[in-house]
């Protein structure tokens, strides 16, 4: 099967951040494993020529698209575009659809919906850019974390994100305003749980635990954590799979992770994540469609903990996509 490997064009930018670089280690993962199960591939970065890329991904005529574009040209907004335009090619693609990437972008659009399923989000509002010094006042949940509503891999997250009172709430808006609109949420749990789902498969839990981190540093998975080596926050969140909890708590976790994924209509894989404050409290953090896919990321290892190889992982993923496409076409036949 010939398969294209859609992806951000970073090397052709050298102002791409190691967030953006961080695509590259999957990409080449990816076609490894995929021509370990035989397949022809065919690499497209996809950059701000959006004629340019989708001549080379409709040219190249492939069975599927494997998609790994998080972005378009240092913008993030471009995974739905790039999605899109895969869409209206309608060629068969792995991961959620361009409407479900498009939700999970705005973590506000998301906690109303899981609100309205009545699962558990930390208590939050949104700040649009405006009236930000009235806008803290009234807020009155501490402490409470400040992140961009609309931005994914913890870009604008930092030890700084936490805040205690309104004073320092309008500060941390004021140095991050560029990323508004903003989500305030409270700081809840002192632990942080990842779920991992393929298909309907929920895979083994994972941890961070952040009993490695400098004295002062608060509980939290930022930029510098995921994006630079070596760096205390990255040392201290060591991610444990399988996560060390009881049977019983896992299976609930696991379950209401199902009902988010659902709620949010994820298809292919994707990633839950939570906070949990001891003894059994719970909030959904995020969703995440199209997680991830390094093999040193969560995903993988929540496989390698299921007894997949890399190369499994993949199967399934391209498994699950041709599915879809098989049942989407016998739906346009009715």
């Amino acid at each position: 099967m010939k398969v294209v490997i859609l992806f951000d064009d970073v090397a052709s930018r050298p102002t791409a951040t190691p967030d953006e670089m961080g695509v590259l280690e999957a990409v080449t993962a990816v076609e490894t494993g995929l021509r370990a199960h035989a397949h022809e591939t065919v690499r497209v970065p996809a950059g701000v020529n959006l004629a340019r890329w989708s001549y080379l991904l409709r040219t190249a005529e492939p069975d599927l698209v494997f998609n790994l574009c998080e972005g378009l040209g240092g913008r993030s907004d471009g995974e739905v575009l790039a999605s899109r335009v895969v869409e209206e090619m309608g060629l068969p693609m792995t991961g959620s659809p361009s409407s479900v990437l498009a939700l999970a972008r705005r973590k506000d659009q998301v906690n109303r919906l899981l609100e309205s399923r009545r699962l558990p989000v930390p208590p939050w509002g949104l700040w649009n850019g405006f009236s930000r010094d009235s806008w803290a006042a009234e807020w009155g949940v501490f402490p409470a974390i400040v992140k961009p509503a609309a931005e994914d891999g913890s870009v604008g997250i930092t030890q700084d994100s936490v805040v205690f009172d309104r004073e320092s709430l309008a500060r941390r808006m004021w140095e991050v305003g560029e990323f508004a609109p903003l989500l305030v949420q409270a700081f809840v749990g002192a632990r942080e749980i990842n779920v991992g789902i393929v298909g309907d498969q929920v895979l083994p839990l994972s941890e961070i635990l952040f009993s490695d981190l400098p004295a002062g540093h608060h509980p939290i998975v930022g930029y510098e954590a995921k994006w630079s080596p070596g760096s205390p926050e990255d040392r201290g969140t060591v991610p444990v799979c399988p996560a060390p909890l009881p049977k019983p708590l896992a299976e609930r976790i696991g379950a209401l992770a199902m009902q988010a994924w659902e709620a949010v209509g994820g298809e292919g894989y994707g990633r839950v994540d939570f906070r949990f404050t001891e003894p059994d409290t719970l909030h959904v953090l995020e969703v995440n469609p199209n997680p991830d896919l390094a093999p040193s990321a969560g995903l993988a290892r929540m496989a390698v903990a299921a007894g997949w190889a890399y190369s499994d992982l993949l199967g399934q993923i391209v498994s699950e996509a041709l599915s879809t496409a098989a049942a989407g076409a016998r739906g346009g036949e009715l």
